[in-house]
């Protein structure tokens, strides 16, 4: 046999074995996506659970306004691995109210027990926008029972509510305090020699102070003592309201306490039923043998009639429409995902919403906007649809959330009015630019650049320093940025830009305070501000339609299929030591620091409060 002969077989050889392997990996394929498919559907059959008996909101994980993976994916979640606790799961604040609401009408629903020991939290505003609903339930004379084994602070605000409270003999009520912290990366930045060039305008815009200090400025502490004093005030001032109780007596000074506890020989629960936190101190079989004759029911298995869900059928288009666009997490000029407001998406959004207005008989636009800020590209294109939107005529509302601060009230500017909770915080008004380079680090470890260009303009890269040229032109460009920002507000404010200005600086106000300087027009929540949009658009008989924005159904799916997969140690660190959690945020902060003029309208210290 030749040598051709036998690179001829060789070859044949390899192309079925190349074939082979590429059919398998294909047969592989077709049958994750449709066992993965017909797992989702599986999942989508509920179980036939009485619908009667105590509404339970035994809450897993966070609430947010908009959840990334729906209740069939966490279902199918539990029937894969059983029923764990996932506190990293994500409860949709509307869908939770409507339940609530629902029950509050139904009469087979005859009281609601508060099980928050898995419950992670909420923003302040998230928390009262349940309260007010909780609320409601009581006055349709049907009673809510808490019981716990430790409640913190988010678990307590929502336990107040109730009729009673339990806890559980070696159990605690943690209500102390709300602190802002962050982590400072100047010695670790001098320690690896990375340059970081910083350019921004205001006196208070403290989101790039980690990159460049050790602690807090003096300005920044002022700033956040004020506004985080006040959102502290709320809290003891709704608690108290709900107990019926004096602030002091609830929680008092620190010495207090510690005197009071002292007398209870440091017994945690004792203390608690004394300072009329609690009402009863009873163990999980006592308080089971008492409501024994009572049938529970989860609020994950409690189902919305269709009625209810405000899901509204293309084909029936009679009924005037509000839309309602989410605006959650950083902003950034991507795709919206996990913390990520993606200009793209959002976008489009509004871009269906307003080529589709008669189609769908769409009269009026809730924006609601819970985001820090990000990009000021992305801020400024969300901005400019909104401002295409409403020159059909369509009114917009802004309903502030948790936060609504830098570039998410750079795209509230662009509308008719404004919402905000008491609690929302806003403002910061002030612009940033941030450049790390790594030219004493390279050379550290022997690495140089060198080169030529025809411009100092031309030569920018990270192993470089930047030419003063450079400097001057970023400089000069964001104190533009910083114009543009205050005198769009000024314009939707009806404020002159020196007013603005002196607001502005990168201060953050709570939305008690913006409503006094003028930065909102009404303190309220998402009800509020859907009334005030059928208002505008004189309606008095419409339904409210959640858009969600088109996704790649191979990426959904991809996605989907990661929320299921047990979490790594990395991830169970990160959820569990808020440190590492908020030093993941720092780290992924970098990723959509993206902008094309490096111009950023974001607020970072004011997202970390516990």
């Amino acid at each position: 046999m030749s040598a051709l002969s036998v690179i001829k077989c060789i070859w044949k050889v390899i192309n079925v074995i190349r074939e082979t392997l590429l059919n398998l990996i294909f047969l592989v394929i077709i049958l994750l996506i449709f066992g993965g498919i017909g797992l989702i559907n599986e999942a989508k059959k509920q179980d036939i659970v009485p619908q009667y008996g105590s509404l339970v909101l035994d809450l897993e994980g966070v609430i947010v306004d908009n959840t990334n993976y729906s209740d069939e994916i966490y279902a199918l979640q539990s029937k894969i691995y059983g029923k764990k606790i996932n506190t990293s799961r994500e409860n949709s604040l509307f869908v939770l109210t409507q339940k609530i609401a629902q029950a509050t009408k139904d009469p087979n629903i005859k009281s609601i027990v508060l099980k928050l020991d898995n419950f992670v939290g909420a923003d302040m505003s998230s928390l009262q926008y349940v309260g007010k609903y909780l609320t409601k339930f009581k006055e349709a004379k049907k009673p809510i029972y808490a019981f716990g084994t430790t409640f913190n602070q988010s678990q307590y605000y929502l336990a107040s509510y109730a009729n009673k409270i339990y806890l559980t003999p070696l159990g605690s009520v943690n209500v102390y305090g709300l602190a802002a912290n962050n982590l400072y990366y100047k010695t670790l930045l001098d320690n690896l020699k990375i340059n970081t060039h910083v350019f921004r305008v205001g006196t208070y815009k403290s989101a790039i102070e980690p990159f460049i200090r050790d602690d807090m400025s003096e300005d920044a502490r002022n700033n956040t003592t004020r506004w985080l004093t006040h959102m502290w005030d709320n809290y003891l001032n709704d608690i108290s309201t709900q107990r019926k109780k004096a602030n002091s007596q609830l929680v008092p000074a620190p010495e207090t306490m510690l005197s009071e506890l002292r007398t209870a020989n440091g017994n945690m629960a004792q203390y608690a039923l004394s300072n009329g936190l609690v009402d009863v101190i009873t163990s999980s079989h006592q308080y089971e043998l008492e409501f024994a004759d009572q049938h529970e029911i989860s609020i994950y298995d409690y189902h919305l009639k269709s009625e209810n869900k405000q899901l509204i059928d293309d084909n029936q288009n009679s009924t005037p429409l509000i839309a309602v666009v989410f605006v959650n997490g950083t902003l950034n000029n991507s795709e919206s995902s996990s913390d990520v407001a993606g200009s793209q998406d959002i976008v489009q959004q509004l871009k269906e919403i307003r080529k589709n207005l008669d189609k769908n008989n769409i009269q009026a636009v809730v924006l609601r906007v819970n985001s820090p800020g990000g990009s000021v590209d992305a801020s400024e294109a969300i901005r400019s649809e909104l401002e295409a939107l409403r020159s059909y005529q369509i009114p917009v509302v802004v309903s502030m959330g948790g936060m609504a601060a830098s570039g998410g009230y750079w795209i509230s500017t662009q509308s008719d009015y404004i919402v905000a909770s008491p609690n929302t915080i806003t403002g910061s008004i002030g612009i940033f630019g941030i450049i790390p380079t790594f030219e004493n680090s390279l050379s550290h470890v022997g690495v140089y650049s060198d080169g030529v260009s025809t411009s100092p303009l031309a030569g920018n890269n990270l192993a470089k320093n930047l030419p003063e040229e450079t400097n001057q032109l970023i400089q000069m460009n964001i104190n533009n940025g910083y114009q543009t920002f205050i005198s769009l507000v000024a314009k939707a404010r009806k404020m002159t830009t020196e007013q603005v200005d002196k607001i502005g600086q990168g201060q953050v106000w709570l939305g008690s305070e913006a409503e006094k300087i003028g930065l909102v027009d009404k303190l309220g929540d998402f009800d509020d501000a859907v009334e005030i949009a059928a208002t505008l658009a004189d309606l008095t008989d419409y339904k409210i339609d959640w858009p969600k924005p088109e996704v790649n159904w191979f990426n959904a799916l991809y996605s989907d299929m990661i929320a299921m997969l047990p979490q790594s140690t990395a991830e169970i660190f990160f959820e569990h030591l808020p440190e590492a959690k908020q030093l993941k945020q720092h780290m992924s902060l970098w990723n959509n620091f993206n902008d094309t003029q490096n111009r950023y309208i974001y607020c970072l210290n004011c997202a970390d409060i516990r």
